[in-house]
């Protein structure tokens, strides 16, 4: 079985060196941003773990001292959570009431949100679909103006054609 995967396994393993093999500066560069990736996350999950143990601290003081009271009522009455396995004491159940109100709290302002964002973008639709309309009845306008002007365009050129086939008649006929 192989050893576990260290920042010192990593620094300290050898390859075999052949011809027309990697380049062993690229290969050790590498390797040490390897290492201190490992370096960082391993202080990073040091630090983890201490916000851990803190937090779980904290929550235990927590349990022991009692509930804080809400500043204000909430707008809606939150559903009882059902009492822990171990029968529960009075300030869980307050924290636990406490973050669930704040749940609710939290979601109303989402949906309060949400709803805002949807009637800006179809406030933005309408208004952009009126600008496109307006558009659109102009370029139909534009092109029957062309067709018309067409239309002119290709009588006044064949009355022009059949006076100048008359007169040609005209010539021959002499």
């Amino acid at each position: 079985m192989s050893e576990r995967i260290t920042v010192n396994v990593i620094a300290n393993k050898d390859f075999q060196v052949r011809p027309m093999g990697y380049d062993q500066d690229e290969v050790d560069s590498f390797l040490d941003e390897i290492c201190d990736e490992l370096d960082r996350i391993a202080a990073e999950t040091a630090d983890l773990k201490e916000q851990l143990r803190e937090a779980q601290a904290a929550a235990s003081r927590a349990a022991v001292q009692p509930a804080p009271k809400p500043a204000a009522p909430a707008p809606q009455p939150a559903p009882k959570p059902a009492a822990p396995a171990s029968g529960g004491n009075a300030e869980v159940m307050g924290i636990l009431e406490l973050a669930n109100r704040l749940k609710e709290e939290t979601l109303a302002e989402a949906r309060k949100q949400a709803e805002q964002i949807i009637e800006k973008a179809n406030t933005e639709v309408r208004t952009q679909m009126g600008g496109l309309m307006e558009e659109r009845d102009s370029l139909t306008h534009q092109v029957e103006a062309l067709r018309k002007t067409a239309a002119d365009y290709r009588e006044r050129f064949t009355g022009l054609l059949k006076a100048q086939q008359d007169a040609l008649e005209k010539i021959s006929d002499l």
